[in-house]
């Protein structure tokens, strides 16, 4: 993500380059954008339903079903039987 170019939006328009969070930070509190936006923490458990490819293979493997070991997510989860 980083380096980041950002600017200032105004009369005069200002330009900046954000090498890593804490410079994010401080120069989305001078007013730069895009401003910083904590990460979101995702929780893969599948009652929330999120899914990863590793949480998917491993209730395939569970399941013994057999699979490509190349297929993405969306084809992993077409693979789960209803």
């Amino acid at each position: 993500m980083y380096p980041l170019n950002m600017t200032k939006p105004g009369e005069q328009v200002g330009f900046a380059l954000a090498c890593d969070e804490a410079e994010h930070k401080a120069l989305t509190a001078e007013g730069y954008e895009p401003g910083f936006q904590e990460p979101i923490e995702a929780d893969s458990s599948e009652s929330d339903g999120v899914h990863t490819v590793q949480s998917v293979r491993a209730q395939l493997d569970g399941l013994g079903i057999a699979y490509d070991k190349r297929l993405g997510l969306a084809k992993l989860l077409a693979l789960i039987p209803a």
